[in-house]
C-alpha cells in the first residue's frame, strides 16, 4: 500500500523579527465588529497569506484574510467573529511557516469571567502546532489557575478539565494537580446527576493523573447513569477485536449499530470494525465482498482512502506485477477520486489550506488512477492524471515521475517525454530508469553514444552545480554534542571516541517509515566507505516504545542484512540535545566534532541520498571544499 504524504499543513515554530510592529484600531476588540490591523517591520513577499484563529466554543476556527501592502506595510481589516473571546493573526509563507504573529483578547458581551484567558489557555494546550505556537504548559497552567479561580464554573467544562490538567501534569505542578483531585472527588461524591460529557471527561482526567481508585468509582457513577456512554461504546470495540471469524465480526458491527445508533461520536469506532471486516475479506481475495464493504464506510475521508488503498492493490502496487482486477481496480479509483467532493472542510483548516490538502489527495489517488488506466490501455488518459500528480508533488517522487514517462512511452510522445527527462536530468530528479528510457528514444534518432552521452553530460553538469550550491548553502558551525550510548551488543560508545574522524549520525526508528525507505541508500553510502577508516557511521535508534527494544532493532537490522553500527537512544536524550524535530534527521560530524552539516527527511531517491552524503562527507573533511573531479 502507498504511503499517504502529509496532508493537513501545520505551521512550524520560528523567531519572528523583533523590529515587527502590530497596530490594532482597538486594543482590546468587541466581539462582531471590524478592526483595522497594520504591520511594520515584515518584508513583503509575493506568496504571503494571512490567518485569523479564533475560537467557537471548544473548537478552533481559522479563517483567510485579505490584506494589502504597500510601503508603509501590511493592511487588514478583520471581522472579529460573535462567538469568540481570543483572536491571532499570523502571516506565514507559501509553504506555511509563520513570519509574523500577534494576538488580542476580545471583549464579548455577556461572556464568562476569564473567557479570553481560557481560550488562550486552550490554544497553548490543544493547538500549538496549528497555530504555530511552541507548547508551554506553564503559561497554560497559570491561564487555566487564574480564570478557574475568577469562575469555578470553569472546571465544569470538560475541555478546560481536560486542559487544565493536561498542562498541570506536564509542568509538574504538584499545586495545581492535587487541586484538580479535590474537584474530581466533589463529582464523584455529588448526588446530583453530572451531565455525560463532564462525567466522561472527569474519569479520562482522573486516571491521567494517576488516581486510579477515583477513575473506577467515576466509571461506575458514569456506567450508572450513562450506560450508553463513549466510553462504554469503546469498550464495545476492545470487545470486537476478539471476534474471530468475518461473519461474527459483522453480527457485532451491527448489533453495535442497533444498540448505540450512528452519530458523530461512534463513526469513527463503527468504521474501525467495518474496516477490519474489509481486511478480512481482503485476505481472503474475496473482493466483490470488498467493494461492497467500503461502501458501507460512513466518513468520506475513510471511504476514499479505502477505495484508493485496494484499488492500488488491485492495479498490482506497481508497474512491474500484473494487475489483479484492474477493471474492479479502475472503479475504485475513480470512486476515490469522486468522494473527495464529499468531504466536508474543518473548520481548524483555512480554505486555502484545504484546497491543497485535497490537491495532495487528488495527486495521490490519480497516481493511482493513472495506473489503472495505463494497464487498461487508456495511455493518454493515465498521462493526463500523472502529470497533474507529478506535478502537484513539484517532481519529488522518484517513482511517479518514472511511471509517467513509461506511460508517454507507451503513447508515443516522444518529444513531451525527452523534454520532460531533460528538465529532470538538468534539476537531479532523473532516476535511472527515466535516464536508460530517454536514451532509448534520443538514441533512435541519432546513433553515436558518444554525442548522447555529451548532451546528457551537460544536462548533469547543471543538476550537478546546483545540488552543490544547495548543500554549500547548509555548511553549519555547531559544537557536537557529547553522548554515550549503548550499541546491540550492550557496549558503550561514546561520541568522543571519534574524535579526529567524520561522524556520521543517523536518527532512525523501527516504526519510521520513510527512515526504512532511506535505507538502502544509505547501505550504499555505508559502503561506500567501508575501507575507510576515517569515516564513521552511528545510526541512533530513538524515540522507540513497547517492550524489548534491543531485540526488535537488533532484528530488524538482522533480518533486512543491513551493515549499520547502531546506538540506542533509550531514555530520548541524545534526540533532544540534538534539537532533533522529525526522523529520520542526519548530522554529518567533522574531526573536530564540530556539526557541519543537517539533512533532514527523505527524498524517496536512493541515488539522491547517495549523492548528497558522499558530498557533504567530502565537504566535511576537507573544511568546506569538495575535491571531486
Amino acid at each position: 500500500m502507498k504511503s499517504l504524504f502529509a496532508l493537513f499543513i501545520t505551521l512550524c515554530s520560528v523567531s519572528f523579527i523583533h523590529a515587527q510592529t502590530w497596530t490594532w484600531s482597538a486594543e482590546m476588540p468587541k466581539a462582531g465588529e471590524i478592526v483595522n490591523v497594520d504591520l511594520k517591520g515584515l518584508e513583503a513577499k509575493d506568496n504571503m497569506h494571512m490567518v485569523a484563529y479564533t475560537f467557537n466554543g471548544k473548537d478552533l476556527v481559522t479563517k483567510d484574510v485579505f490584506f494589502t501592502k504597500d510601503n508603509d506595510g501590511i493592511h487588514a481589516s478583520v471581522l472579529v467573529p460573535s462567538e469568540t473571546n481570543w483572536v491571532r493573526l499570523v502571516i506565514a509563507d507559501e509553504d506555511n511557516q509563520p513570519l509574523a504573529e500577534d494576538n488580542k483578547y476580545v471583549m464579548k458581551a455577556g461572556a464568562p469571567a476569564k473567557a479570553s484567558e481560557i481560550e488562550k489557555a486552550m490554544a497553548l494546550s490543544y493547538y500549538t502546532s496549528t497555530l504555530g505556537l511552541k507548547r508551554d504548559n506553564i503559561a497554560a497552567t497559570s491561564l487555566y489557575r487564574d480564570a478557574v479561580k475568577a469562575n469555578p464554573d470553569w472546571l465544569r467544562t470538560p475541555e478546560v478539565l481536560a486542559g487544565y490538567s493536561s498542562a498541570a501534569k506536564a509542568s509538574k505542578s504538584a499545586e495545581d494537580v492535587n487541586f484538580l483531585k479535590q474537584n474530581l472527588h466533589t463529582y464523584d461524591n455529588r448526588k446530583t446527576t453530572e451531565p455525560e460529557d463532564l462525567l466522561l471527561s472527569a474519569v479520562r482526567v482522573s486516571k491521567n493523573l494517576g488516581d486510579t481508585a477515583l477513575s473506577l468509582s467515576l466509571r461506575k457513577k458514569l456506567d450508572k447513569t450513562y450506560p450508553k456512554s463513549q466510553l462504554a461504546q469503546e469498550d464495545q470495540v476492545v470487545l470486537f477485536e476478539k471476534s474471530k471469524t468475518v461473519d461474527e465480526k459483522i453480527a457485532f458491527r451491527n448489533k453495535f449499530k442497533t444498540n448505540y445508533g450512528v452519530n458523530d461520536l461512534n463513526t469513527a469506532s463503527i468504521d474501525k470494525m467495518t474496516s477490519a471486516i474489509i481486511g478480512d475479506y481482503a485476505s481472503s481475495k474475496d473482493w466483490n465482498k470488498v467493494e461492497a464493504n467500503i461502501g458501507q464506510l460512513i466518513d468520506p475521508m475513510t471511504r476514499t482512502r479505502a477505495y484508493n488503498e485496494y484499488a492500488w492493490t488491485l492495479s498490482g502496487e506497481g508497474l512491474e506485477k500484473d494487475a489483479i482486477n484492474i477493471d474492479m481496480a479502475s472503479r475504485l479509483s475513480l470512486a476515490s477520486l469522486n468522494g473527495l467532493a464529499e468531504i466536508k472542510k474543518p473548520a481548524i483548516v483555512t480554505k486555502q489550506a484545504w484546497d491543497k490538502v485535497l490537491d495532495n489527495y487528488r495527486a495521490q489517488y490519480g497516481d493511482t488512477y493513472a495506473l489503472a488506466l495505463f494497464k487498461q490501455g487508456k495511455y493518454n488518459e493515465a498521462i493526463d492524471h500523472q502529470t497533474f500528480s507529478v506535478k502537484n508533488m513539484n517532481y519529488s517522487d522518484p517513482e511517479m515521475n518514472e511511471r509517467l514517462v513509461v506511460y508517454m512511452e507507451k503513447a508515443g510522445q516522444k518529444d513531451a517525454l525527452l523534454s520532460f527527462v531533460d528538465e529532470m536530468i538538468e534539476t537531479g530528479q532523473a532516476t535511472t530508469k527515466m535516464k536508460d528510457i530517454h536514451k532509448k528514444i534520443w538514441m533512435s534518432d541519432k546513433t553515436q553514444d558518444q554525442l548522447y552521452n555529451q548532451y546528457v553530460s551537460k544536462l548533469e553538469a547543471t543538476a550537478t552545480e546546483k545540488r552543490l550550491n544547495e548543500i554549500k548553502a547548509k555548511w553549519m558551525d555547531a559544537p557536537a554534542v557529547s553522548f554515550s550510548l549503548k550499541n546491540l551488543e550492550g557496549e558503550s560508545v561514546s561520541l568522543a571516541d571519534y574524535k579526529g574522524k567524520t561522524v556520521v549520525l543517523d536518527f532512525w526508528a523501527t516504526w519510521c517509515g520513510p527512515c526504512k525507505a532511506s535505507f538502502p541508500g544509505m547501505k550504499k553510502v555505508v559502503e561506500h566507505y567501508a575501507q575507510d577508516k576515517n569515516v564513521v557511521f552511528l545510526f541512533v535508534d530513538t524515540w522507540e516504545t513497547g517492550e524489548n527494544i534491543s531485540g526488535r532493532v537488533s532484528s530488524f537490522i538482522k533480518d533486512n542484512n543491513y551493515p549499520f553500527p547502531v546506538v540506542l537512544d533509550s531514555k530520548n536524550e541524545v534526540v533532544v540535545n540534538y534539537k532533533v524535530d522529525g526522523i529520520p534527521t542526519k548530522f554529518i560530524i567533522d574531526k573536530d566534532q564540530k556539526i557541519r552539516f543537517k539533512a533532514v527527511g527523505y527524498s524517496g531517491s536512493s541515488d539522491s541520498l547517495y549523492e548528497e552524503l558522499t558530498t557533504m562527507i567530502e565537504m566535511a573533511q576537507n573544511g568546506g571544499t569538495l575535491q571531486k573531479s
